[in-house]
């Protein structure tokens, strides 16, 4: 055997090794939650108490929930992206709860204090649960708004595919985990690999809400073009909010709030 095939057989086995590794190792890299009990220290300002979420498979799901101040008020379900927990979400949504905005933030299996492992099977049976628990709650879909950021934007969809919210709204969706996983991991055959797709895409031409779209130009994370690409295939009503100098986790330093709420009043004409 030569000198250069000996180089190419083992440049081979690197190869297939780092596949090997990358494909068992894969949810590991997709889901990054903070185990931490959640401190009061987030939340105690806010009015959102402390709950429990049964899911259909038996875990019990700590999350933060405060019914709207008004019969009338709308409820908010937010299904965070990957990484951290609940607590690092309230400050972004403050300003919904001082306008007197019910808010449900949907802790995850695995994440926080929450036992399990995630999957995508697993956090769709979170996701129902989360539905189950404002029904309980005798707050009504249609006046329950889904709120899907980064990863929970596949949650979000998939829910709007079987019931008709308020709206929907989607902070920096992409087309599939496969999809962003290919443009990250270039040098690996990422689409065959990845266990967890959350397929937006094939689903978004069959959502029942209105939607909104909300999706930074500099996002290094979730390209835009996965979210002009979701936003073109999705039927109407629906409305895009492109951010020129945003990125992925700044959304909310351009004055995103107001835009929010311009979009659900013009909902109500």
């Amino acid at each position: 055997m030569t000198k250069i095939a000996s180089i190419m057989i083992y440049g081979i086995g690197i190869y297939l090794l780092v596949i090997l590794v990358m494909f068992v190792f894969q949810r590991s890299l997709l889901y990054l939650p903070s185990k931490e009990k959640l401190d009061p220290f987030f939340y105690s300002n806010t009015g959102l108490k402390k709950v429990n979420l049964i899911t259909s498979d038996g875990l019990v799901l700590s999350s933060l929930f405060r019914k709207p101040n008004t019969i009338k008020q709308k409820t908010i379900v937010v299904f965070h992206g990957n990484a951290g927990h609940i607590g690092h979400r309230v400050e972004k949504f403050r300003a919904f709860l001082e306008e007197g905005y019910g808010l449900l933030l949907l802790e995850y299996r695995g994440y926080g204090e929450n036992s399990g492992k995630p999957s995508e099977s697993g956090l769709y049976k979170d996701s129902k649960a989360a539905l189950n628990f404002l029904s309980e709650q005798n707050i009504p879909k249609e006046k329950t708004i889904l709120y899907g950021e980064s990863l929970g934007c596949g949650l979000a969809v998939k829910l709007s595919t079987q019931d008709t919210f308020k709206a929907i709204i989607l902070e920096a969706p992409y087309t599939s985990i496969a999809d962003v996983a290919s443009r990250h991991y270039w040098y690996l055959p990422a689409k065959l690999l990845v266990l967890d797709r959350f397929d937006i895409f094939s689903m978004i031409k069959k959502i029942k809400s209105p939607l909104l779209i909300i999706h930074g130009e500099k996002d290094d994370v979730i390209s835009i073009n996965f979210g002009k690409k979701v936003f073109k295939s999705a039927p109407e009503p629906k409305k895009a909010i492109f951010i020129s100098d945003a990125g992925h986790n700044n959304l909310y330093e351009f004055n995103i709030y107001d835009k929010i709420e311009h979009f659900l009043k013009e909902l109500k004409k």
